[in-house]
């Protein structure tokens, strides 16, 4: 869709900071990457945050493989009040051929993002070729669907990519986000199958306005797993007079060991739910997809089986509510919103008296991220003789989990590199350089946590 131009955007509330600041699957030197804001720190804008991460992606992996090897690259990010226009600059120092590419001229930006050419000489052969296969008419095309532009320029001592857009600020939502409780009555279910994300979700769902009597999470075993389709349709069947938060981790473990392991895909789950309710019933629910995959394609999937996305990030009372808020008010326009309205009472066994009562429940403990750590040595160290081409999707998978654990508690940025490092592993094979990233993510979690 988006390359055909037929993708509608999904304009959200997006921290540029934040993403600027922490580049995916990129494993340089922090020394390497600088990043100026102006104002700083830029406001909260209302962005595609799939398009814009592409772009910026891009952008950054284009000035890594063609730029000096090692030079710096600087990021210069500027919002225009007075225009309503961001401009995002990516510098980096020139590379192999950049005489030839200023002898172009003004053709050299043209042909960069052009479908199927290549300026840079490949590596491997002989053939010239465009800087990044079609990663910059990709780059183009998303900065089109926002109303943007994209161009390059090859100086004497540097190569400069400027993408601009028009975008507005996101405030009048975090005025409501501020005051934002889901109505009494509803009922939140998860499912995750990682414990440290299910004792967050606990936490998320009090944020958003759940007491704990109304919260089911699942995901502590593989009947919880494999039955909950059925168990979501049967509950939502059997409470007519309720509407349903529903939060599903898009990658759902089952098994014990290599040999018996298996995948199941959140939103397929959810799709599955929708699918099976009748329309009265479906339209009573909120489904989200959670997830620490947030490239387009994924973001595609996601909001083509559900009815939208959550990131994996740390949770905040205020980050939690402007998350809901929006989802919320476009799935149930006419419900109001929680007030002075009290639910209905607990039994007292059952009730968390208040946010800070359950804070102290739900604190992630060094020794639970330590635990999943030593679950990813045993099966990385383990018969390290033989193919690790056989323990690899197994492996994959508590890699990914690993991430998104770290991702929810890296508050102060001290798990970004391990959390790089295992971005830079995503595909279908083991890197051939495995066991030495492996050993800086182990590094990083055991002496950070």
């Amino acid at each position: 869709d988006v390359i055909h131009e037929m993708y509608v955007p999904r304009m959200e509330r997006v921290d540029v900071n934040y993403i600027l600041t922490h580049t995916r699957g990129f494993t340089a030197s922090h020394k390497q990457f600088s990043v100026v804001c102006n104002p700083s720190p830029l406001p909260i804008l209302l962005l595609d945050q799939g398009l814009f991460k592409c772009i910026h992606g891009n952008a950054i992996r284009n000035a890594l493989k063609y730029g000096e090897k090692g030079g710096p690259i600087r990021t210069e990010a500027t919002y225009y009040f007075e225009t309503g226009w961001l401009e995002m600059k990516v510098i980096n120092l020139p590379g192999p051929g950049h005489a030839q590419l200023i002898a172009m001229g003004p053709r050299a930006s043209e042909l960069v993002f052009s479908h199927g050419t290549r300026l840079h000489k490949d590596s491997h052969s002989n053939q010239r070729s465009h800087s990044a296969g079609d990663g910059a008419w990709i780059m183009h095309k998303c900065a089109t669907i926002l109303g943007g532009s994209v161009q390059i320029t090859f100086e004497e001592d540097h190569t400069e990519f400027v993408f601009r857009a028009p975008c507005k600020v996101y405030d009048a939502p975090l005025r409501e986000a501020d005051h934002f409780h889901l109505p009494s009555g509803v009922w939140g279910i998860a499912i995750d199958d990682s414990k440290i994300q299910r004792k967050l979700l606990r936490r998320f769902f009090v944020h958003a306005g759940i007491q704990e009597h109304h919260q089911i999470i699942l995901g502590q075993n593989n009947e919880e797993i494999s039955s909950f389709v059925e168990f979501v349709v049967d509950f939502i069947k059997r409470h007519p007079d309720n509407l349903f938060l529903v939060i599903v981790d898009e990658n759902l473990e089952l098994g014990d060991g290599i040999s018996n392991h298996e995948t199941i895909s959140g939103s397929e789950c959810i799709q599955r739910i929708r699918v099976t309710l009748d329309s009265e019933n479906e339209k009573k629910m909120l489904a989200l997809v959670r997830s620490a995959n947030d490239s387009p394609q994924d973001l595609a999937i996601y909001t083509s089986r559900a009815h939208g996305y959550m990131p994996k990030v740390p949770l905040q009372g205020m980050s939690v509510r402007e998350m809901v808020a929006p989802l919320w008010a476009e799935r149930f326009p006419l419900v109001k919103r929680g007030s002075n309205n009290e639910p209905e009472e607990p039994d007292p066994d059952d009730r968390v008296t208040s946010i800070e009562s359950l804070r102290d429940l739900t604190l992630i403990s060094p020794a639970e991220l330590k635990s999943l750590l030593k679950q990813v040595d045993a099966i990385a160290v383990r018969n390290a003789d033989n193919n690790l081409a056989d323990r690899w999707p197994v492996l994959w998978e508590k890699l990914h989990q690993l991430k998104g654990d770290l991702k929810t508690v890296n508050v102060d940025d001290k798990f970004t590199r391990a959390i790089n490092e295992i971005e830079s592993m995503r595909g279908g094979t083991a890197p051939a350089d495995f066991m030495s990233k492996w050993l800086v993510i182990r590094t990083d979690v055991v002496f950070d946590s």
